[in-house]
């Protein structure tokens, strides 16, 4: 692949801190977008006031946008709700109508969603045709979506890859489980039979390099492996790897308890998600059992 000049948001994030380098392996030239420029080649900005700077820059093949507020953070009240919505549209909408008014725009615009995207109520699997839900989090993926119109309509190739649950040791739901299973005390969540769709950072990463310079991947993308499963299934298959017992669960009450609406939109949250799109395109995964995905993550 030709060595490209990439303009990235989130370069410090769960996602990021894992691309930047594979891109830089590549030979790509990576400008990193933040709040707290503190490189040469960083790009400032603050969706909050609507500023961006890109007057250093010369020319971008392709922008990455990954940026946006950690939704388990901190227990969901409206202040958090509103700052996890619009961390997502404001910053989304204001990347996208700045690359859109370059003299010369990137070709592909990669922005993030999630599979909540999906109704997490209808009980049954979705692929990119499905419709969106109704919850908050539903209602958050598809307006930061719908933010990427001004790049749409400047005729920038749009991909956004609506990301299963990222599995990597070093962040995420991975992490926060693995010190409390090691220690013996890991369980299932709740009655253990709500599915959850994945994806290691490996074939993420991949995912994102292929939609780089493969002109077919456009529109919403499914990021997760053939493999959905239910929680208590990955707390199986996570404890007899690690050859700990997973004998205590987690019960939902309590559950519900300390964090509120935001476990039932992600702990609790049943989302069987299948990609239609990554088939199509003959994408192979790397990791496509869990167990696979698991025993290279850990080991």
């Amino acid at each position: 692949m030709k060595a490209k000049n990439i303009l990235i948001s989130g370069a410090t994030g769960l996602i990021g801190q894992h691309l930047v380098p594979t891109l830089e392996k590549k030979g790509h030239n990576v400008l990193r977008l933040t709040r707290n420029p503190n490189k040469y080649n960083d790009i400032e900005w603050d969706p909050n006031s609507a500023s961006i700077d890109l007057s250093k820059a010369n020319q971008f093949d392709a922008v990455i946008h990954l940026a946006g507020e950690n939704i388990t953070s901190s227990r969901w009240n409206k202040s958090q709700k509103e700052k996890i919505l619009k961390s997502r549209e404001r910053g989304t909408r204001l990347l996208s109508e700045s690359i859109a008014k370059l003299p010369v725009p990137p070709k592909v615009l990669i922005s993030a969603s999630g599979i909540n995207y999906y109704d997490q109520d209808s009980n049954e699997s979705h692929n990119e045709d499905s419709p969106p839900g109704k919850r908050f989090l539903s209602t958050v993926c598809r307006r930061w979506e719908e933010a990427t119109r001004p790049a749409l309509e400047a005729n920038i190739r749009v991909c956004i890859m609506r990301i299963g649950v990222v599995l990597t040791p070093d962040g995420g739901a991975l992490k926060k489980m693995l010190t409390p299973m090691k220690l013996g005390l890991g369980g299932k969540i709740g009655s253990g039979l709500q599915r959850m769709s994945w994806i290691s950072i490996d074939d993420l990463v991949g995912m994102i390099n292929e939609a780089l310079s493969d002109q077919r991947w456009e529109g919403p993308i499914n990021a997760v492996a053939d493999e959905p499963v239910t929680n208590k299934e990955f707390t199986t298959v996570l404890a007899k790897l690690l050859k700990r017992p997973a004998i205590l669960p987690v019960p939902e009450i309590l559950i519900k308890l300390l964090f509120g609406q935001m476990a039932e939109e992600t702990l609790l949250a049943d989302m069987p998600v299948y990609s239609k799109r990554i088939q199509e395109l003959g994408y192979e995964l790397t990791y496509p059992s869990l167990h696979k995905a698991l025993t290279h993550l850990i080991k």
